[in-house]
């Protein structure tokens, strides 16, 4: 039998407020590095100390933020982040929010913690023994499944057929990203007001697109409206193992554009969702 341990504890940081008369004796001399995920919120924890190591009463501060800057020195969405006092004396509590981690790579960021008492005057508080007021975070993404956002389709490309009807299309959808990673399974939407005709999804295992890569394409799903349709249509499940890229494309009944009168009278398919 194999065991695994694990450990929950918090992610504290030990903080001093002051450094006038620091008692040499376990000084802290490097700065913790604190290590935060991807994909979920991160709480950190500070235990802000006196020169003497003792814990202070944070209820004579009016404020205490934390600033978190990226690699490129840019502060995250969100920040400056106040920090929560807790019950217990010194201790105090701040969440980096998982939606102003989302675009971040893995990477170190800097933090840096100011406090305001009633007075109006700020202080920076040390993360060492040393006067060094920047700390380090360490972002780590491979901790939580990736998830892509859903791309949204809504301009479209025509071309008329050998009957004379116009097929519009989505540009070519790809099945697979930078990291080579292949995707099996699709889930589309098609929102679409007062539509006449056929809708359909084609795919292709071309490795670059050009004007002839869905000429011989394989059809994944098809579903034809004889009657004016409003509505969202969901295409889930699409299989496209295999694949390297999928388009959306419709056509209107078998009458020619050129018949149309001021107006078009098949309606109009106003955007397609593709989710991963």
């Amino acid at each position: 039998m194999q065991k695994v341990q694990s450990y929950l504890y918090p992610n504290r940081v030990i903080l001093i407020a002051d450094l006038a008369g620091f008692n040499v004796e376990n000084t802290i001399v490097y700065a913790k590095t604190v290590k935060i995920y991807n994909g979920i919120d991160n709480t950190i924890q500070f235990d802000i100390q006196n020169a003497d190591q003792k814990r202070l009463d944070l209820t004579q501060y009016n404020s205490l933020e934390m600033n978190v800057m990226d690699v490129n020195s840019n502060p995250l969405s969100n920040s400056p982040y106040q920090l929560s006092l807790t019950a217990t004396k010194g201790l105090a509590t701040v969440k980096i929010p998982q939606e102003d981690l989302d675009e971040l790579t893995d990477q170190y960021l800097t933090y840096s913690i100011t406090a305001a008492d009633s007075a109006g005057n700020d202080f920076i508080l040390y993360t060492d023994s040393r006067f060094s007021a920047v700390g380090s975070i360490q972002l780590i993404g491979n901790a939580m499944p990736k998830f892509r956002d859903d791309v949204v389709y809504d301009r479209f490309q025509g071309e008329i057929n050998f009957m004379g009807n116009v097929i519009n299309h989505t540009s070519a959808i790809p099945c697979k990203f930078y990291e080579a990673e292949a995707t099996t399974l699709m889930d589309t939407v098609i929102d679409m007001t007062d539509f006449i005709g056929t809708i359909y999804v084609e795919a292709t295992k071309d490795s670059t697109i050009s004007v002839e890569s869905f000429r011989d394409a394989d059809q994944l799903a098809s579903i034809t409206y004889s009657t004016k349709t409003t509505t969202t249509l969901p295409l889930s499940n699409l299989t496209v193992t295999g694949y390297n890229y999928i388009r959306v494309s419709w056509v209107y009944p078998n009458i020619s554009p050129y018949n149309f009168t001021n107006t078009n009278p098949y309606g109009t398919v106003d955007k397609v969702t593709v989710s991963y």
